[in-house]
């Protein structure tokens, strides 16, 4: 997101790494169980190998070079196809405060145009695929032995993929004057310019809810995939199929998005974001809500996986939907996991003008 200096001063002149997590399938494609994942990962191409890998007895992740006292401003995006990543930073096993700037493109405490906001300090963070989040770190005292960056053991319920823990960067103390990662057109800029008469998201806390709706997510074992309706057929999705939700530019609707299914699921709406009004029934599940996003502006959002257990209402999110812009016409919305999205979980909205 460019700009980001011109909202969060805390950022400027510091250090800037845009960091990318993809996957890739595992060597031999073993059967994923304890420290076996569904996907192995990269970390700007650089590979962090399974067990089951020929190269895992010599394997270095990637590093990630600071100088003592600094601190750096991080811009991950989880760019893989169906991994959910949880982000923590370590020192010798000791997770560390991070502190948040932007999830999804948007800075965070930024409503209303209110400036300057604050940072939301966290230890770890959740982001499923095409989720992006930027945050400040710290570089490791000289004390410290080892310092990584680490993407935590995730359940993602019995129909799930293997997420276990795994490193993803180890962080290299060097001074400056050896630092190969320390070119100035790396440093954040400096404050240029803000107009904040206009924030895009002004007052859509307390704007009128001109609807409330309920998706969901549903499946038919590991064959068919929902992204369902509430009071709609399921169905998989079918591009020239008309669309299950018709809004109307220049209101706010009210959300409250379920997941049906022994597995995690990734909402993603395109075009828009949505305020994160609540994470519901998450605990009951077996599972925890994700740390620092409700009453942030997100454009993906994971809900995690049902327990299946009868007397359990399904864990969902709460979420406003902003058709305040000048966005029209047909878009989708669906699940991100590419595993799920290539077989039907996604429909069709369209914005029509009043």
């Amino acid at each position: 997101m460019d700009g980001i200096n011109n909202v969060k001063p805390n950022v400027i002149g510091k250090r800037r790494r845009i960091l990318l997590v993809r996957d890739q399938s595992v060597p031999g494609k073993p059967s994923p169980n304890g420290n076996i994942p569904s996907w192995d990962v990269t970390l700007n191409y650089v590979p962090i190998t399974s067990p089951t890998d020929p190269n895992s007895n010599n394997f270095v992740p990637a590093i990630l070079e600071m100088a003592p006292g600094e601190k750096q401003f991080w811009r991950v995006s989880n760019s893989s196809s169906d991994t959910i990543l949880d982000l923590q930073y370590v020192f010798d096993g000791v997770p560390q405060k991070i502190r948040v700037v932007a999830i999804d493109g948007v800075a965070v405490n930024s409503q209303d145009g209110t400036q300057p906001t604050p940072t939301i300090p966290v230890t770890h963070f959740r982001r499923p695929p095409a989720a992006r989040v930027e945050f400040i770190v710290p570089a490791p005292p000289t004390s410290v032995r080892l310092a990584q960056l680490v993407t935590l053991g995730i359940n993602t319920g019995s129909f799930g993929g293997n997420d276990p823990q795994r490193p993803l960067a180890t962080i290299k103390l060097v001074s400056p004057a050896n630092n190969r990662d320390g070119a100035a057109k790396d440093n954040t800029g400096a404050f240029a310019a803000m107009d904040a008469r206009r924030p895009r998201f002004a007052g859509l806390g307390s704007a009128p809810i001109a609807i409330r709706r309920t998706v969901f997510f549903d499946q038919s074992h590991q064959s068919r995939f929902f992204m369902a309706v509430k009071g709609k057929p399921e169905h998989t999705f079918d591009p020239n199929a008309p669309p299950d939700i018709v809004a109307t530019q220049g209101t706010v609707e009210e959300w409250t998005v379920q997941n049906r299914t022994p597995e995690n699921h990734e909402f993603h709406f395109h075009q828009l974001h949505f305020l994160v009004e609540s994470q519901n029934n998450f605990e009951l599940n077996g599972s925890e809500q994700a740390p620092a996003i409700t009453g942030q502006y997100l454009d993906t959002i994971e809900v995690p996986f049902w327990d299946t257990n009868p007397d359990h209402p399904y864990p969902s999110v709460t979420l406003r939907i902003d058709f305040r812009g000048s966005d029209i016409g047909d878009f989708v919305f669906h699940c991100h996991i590419l595993f799920h999205e290539d077989r039907g979980m996604m429909n069709i909205i369209r914005v029509q003008s009043p």
